[in-house]
């Protein structure tokens, strides 16, 4: 069992009850949802969605013990809606997002989400490799170099968006781009000296922006916010922890919009990991936590 991020913080900021319906709309191992678990109790109901096959039977798994009663669901929860549906279920107290990605997701998967291992460059979360799916292969080596240089800085917040679109182009003319490391290294020559002394990785905004463009992340949150509001109880509550300004940006609209409507209170603005947290999983640094309430 991995360890998940800003676990206390979740768990506390939920106030969940026994007896409870909770959804966990990003159910990875199962870090929080054993959490959850332990506070709804044998009264309690789990609904544990997940859209990697692979990472819902290993939560599964993780799960087996667990008191109450837990439904499993493969799906992306911009499908929330019919999901729901499909389980019998009307409405829920509780919810959480965890828009991270599990260590098993970054370094086991072999689908090329992490540049410190060679894989083929796919990024999707599905798992399901069709012809019809949108791979990173398939952006990097057939979109244009503007609409390159729009993602890269679009959803990689990457300065050097044009530089690195340029190269990608110029490198695909003569192979075609095909791995992580083959990708990696196209973009640390393009940012020179900044790609060697840089405080982080230099394709790691890149890789993010093609993640983020694969699985059309933004718009499958999104949506799948908006569909665990209508199905919340009032009084219900949703946490959500994201990782980039982007993720974050949505959240706070939404919080906005649903302040400004009278529907809304925030329980938790924005907290981090703390410092023992951040030492313990580096990957939790950049994470932050927003908890708010269904009052109408």
């Amino acid at each position: 069992m991995h360890v998940p991020v800003l676990l206390q913080p979740t768990i506390e900021g939920l106030r969940l009850q026994s007896g409870e319906t909770v959804l966990d709309a990003t159910l990875g191992l199962g870090g929080h949802a054993k959490a959850i678990c332990e506070q709804i109790g044998s009264t309690g109901t789990l609904i544990g969605l997940d859209q990697d096959p692979e990472t819902l039977e290993l939560a599964k798994r993780n799960l087996e013990a667990c008191p109450g009663q837990k439904m499993f669901a493969l799906g992306n929860f911009r499908r929330l809606s019919e999901i729901l549906q499909k389980v019998g279920v009307a409405q829920i107290d509780a919810a959480l997002f965890d828009l991270g990605f599990s260590s098993f997701q970054l370094d086991r998967s072999g689908r090329g989400f992490t540049f410190q291992k060679d894989e083929p460059l796919l990024m999707t979360l599905s798992g399901d490799v069709q012809s019809s799916v949108l791979t990173a292969a398939e952006i990097v080596n057939t979109w244009s170099e503007a609409s390159l240089a729009d993602i890269i800085y679009g959803y990689g917040e990457e300065r050097a968006a044009r530089k690195i679109a340029a190269a990608i182009v110029t490198a695909r003319e003569e192979n075609e781009i095909r791995t992580t490391f083959q990708l990696a290294e196209i973009i640390k020559k393009a940012l020179g000296p900044r790609g060697r002394f840089g405080r982080i990785h230099p394709a790691t905004k890149t890789f993010q922006a093609l993640r983020i463009t694969v699985n059309d992340e933004l718009g499958a949150f999104k949506e799948g916010l908006g569909a665990v509001w209508e199905a919340l109880s009032v009084g219900g509550r949703v946490a959500v922890i994201t990782f980039h300004g982007l993720e974050a940006r949505l959240v706070k609209e939404f919080v906005r919009t649903k302040k400004e409507a009278g529907e809304l209170e925030l329980l938790v603005k924005a907290t981090k990991p703390d410092r023992a947290e951040v030492l313990a999983n580096p990957r939790s640094r950049s994470a932050q936590l927003r908890v708010f309430k269904k009052i109408n």
